[in-house]
């Protein structure tokens, strides 16, 4: 525990695992709601498969983010979580093939993926907390 006092620390870590699990569920909820700009934006981003990865997708967001908040299963979560999102940075934000403005939101939304996988993986290492279901 950090000098800040366990019942901070506990309350955090929740708080930590609720933030992180929200990026991946609201993503997951906007999918599933319009499915068919999905398809356009994985299509577009040259996904592969797009009827089985879009799904896998939608099911993974959801189905991790959920496990995060309830502090089910986390550390298989948080990875599998990192895994995706770092495969998806590299595929669908490869700011450095743009220009100009473009590259320059792209590399922000790439340098935040990365805050997100760091997270990701500190949650992974340190578990769910106290606070948790399993």
């Amino acid at each position: 525990m950090t000098p800040t006092g366990a019942a901070i620390d506990i309350w955090m870590l929740l708080i930590g695992r609720v933030l992180l699990a929200m990026v991946f569920l609201v993503s997951g909820i906007h999918k599933a709601l319009w499915y068919r700009k999905a398809v356009d934006e994985f299509t577009a981003d040259g996904a592969p498969l797009v009827a089985v990865t879009l799904p896998a997708t939608i099911a993974l967001h959801v189905g991790g983010a959920l496990c995060l908040i309830f502090g089910l299963y986390v550390t298989a979560a948080a990875l599998a979580l990192a895994g995706f999102t770092l495969l998806a940075t590299f595929l669908g934000h490869s700011f450095w093939r743009l220009d100009g403005d473009d590259r320059l939101i792209r590399s922000r939304t790439f340098l935040g993926n990365l805050a997100v996988i760091g997270g990701l993986l500190y949650l992974a290492a340190v578990g769910p907390g106290p606070l948790a279901l399993g």
